[in-house]
């Protein structure tokens, strides 16, 4: 039987039409149950959890706080692609010297890099002063500086400050990372890894939390310990999966959401569980478990340094403790720099077999919180 010129036309429409909505649903599902990103319209989503809970996004106050910055840097210019906020104390200025003697302003804008330091606000001290902060944010233009007290239960605020900052004013990157200044990292290898695929796909407009996941943690219950959690401040025996502060990688769009749901919560002190925990959980976002790529151990970080030179053999990780020894962060990078001269070559045996180095229990100035509350050494 042969169709008319008209019916053929029908049915070649209907019959496309068909096709294209099938494969919609298919991709949509495909993406919202196969993988370990959400595609996010984050507008939609930003609408829905507004009309939800009833919280407008243009509230100022985070987590009970009208923040405001003391102490700002220049915004991201259209090139940066990775912002990397630095928690640190005023009292480190060793450490944040030495990731600056490492990566200075030009080398990390050649980079497309834009690195800043959090801080709280300056107490009376003998040994440094908001003049010295202010002095240090001029000379370097690197520090962020909120209106609440440096505290070690005021963590929290400096690392919402700093996914705040980055969303406002870092929108143009492709990724977010969130650190502490007392551990070490192989930036270079980090920003390759990323650019080539082999930690993350681009996941500009997805949500990302990318790190050492920690999974099953109870909070500390003993009155004796450092962190104590009361019923009132907790109720629930077990965390959620969260991220360790150490370091982790998320994206503006992540961030974005994580603020948002900031409002939406009572503060906690601790401060990785709170964002990359208890938010992700309330968001539905998924953990990406980056924890092969990180030591536990600031000896294994001297062993790769002693490979890297006397071996060019390839180190297996990219984050490390520096042992309270900050001059480590310099050390670690110069050591690395072996491998562009002469290419490293994989190892045939793992570093825990080969590593004889003392270890070292020192733990420094500059202790971060998820290591030292959940005993990741």
């Amino acid at each position: 039987m042969f169709l008319t010129k008209n019916a053929k036309t029908i049915y070649f429409l209907i019959t496309f039409t068909t096709i294209a909505i099938l494969y919609v649903i298919f991709r949509t599902q495909t993406t919202l149950h196969s993988s370990q990103f959400k595609v996010l319209n984050t507008s939609d989503i930003i609408q829905h959890l507004n009309q939800k809970h009833n919280v407008h996004n243009n509230n100022s106050a985070i987590l009970g706080l009208n923040l405001k910055y003391k102490l700002s840097p220049a915004p991201c210019d259209i090139k940066t692609k990775l912002i990397i906020l630095v928690t640190s104390h005023f009292h480190n200025v060793e450490a944040r010297s030495a990731m600056r003697r490492t990566f200075n302003t030009t080398n990390l804008h050649a980079l497309s890099v834009k690195r800043v330091f959090l801080l709280g606000t300056v107490t009376s001290d003998k040994s440094t002063s908001q003049a010295s902060i202010e002095n240090e944010s001029i000379r370097f233009q690197d520090i962020l500086q909120g209106n609440f007290v440096e505290a070690y239960r005021n963590l929290t605020y400096k690392h919402i400050m700093g996914l705040k900052w980055a969303t406002d004013h870092c929108y143009n990157a492709n990724y977010v990372i969130k650190m502490d200044d007392d551990i070490v990292i192989d930036l270079r290898r980090i920003i390759k890894d990323l650019n080539i695929g082999v930690l993350l796909e681009n996941k500009k407009n997805f949500t990302l939390l990318a790190g050492y996941a920690l999974e099953n943690m109870v909070p500390k219950r003993d009155p004796a310990n450092k962190w104590f959690v009361t019923h009132e401040e907790y109720p629930e025996d077990t965390y959620p999966t969260f991220l360790s502060g150490w370091f982790y990688i998320t994206n503006p769009t992540t961030a974005k959401l994580l603020i948002l749901a900031s409002k939406m919560h009572q503060y906690f002190w601790i401060d990785d569980t709170l964002i990359t925990g208890i938010f992700a959980k309330f968001l539905e976002i998924k953990h990406v478990n980056l924890a092969k790529f990180y030591t536990l151990h600031t000896e294994f970080v001297w062993c790769c340094i002693d490979d890297y030179v006397n071996h060019h053999l390839e180190c297996p990780f990219f984050v490390g403790p520096n042992g309270g020894d900050a001059n480590l962060f310099i050390e670690f990078n110069k050591a690395v720099g072996h491998c562009s001269v002469e290419k490293c070559i994989p190892r045939e045996k793992s570093i825990n077999e080969t590593c004889i180095r003392t270890a070292r229990t020192q733990l420094g100035p500059g202790k971060s919180q998820s290591i030292e509350t959940y005993k990741l050494f």
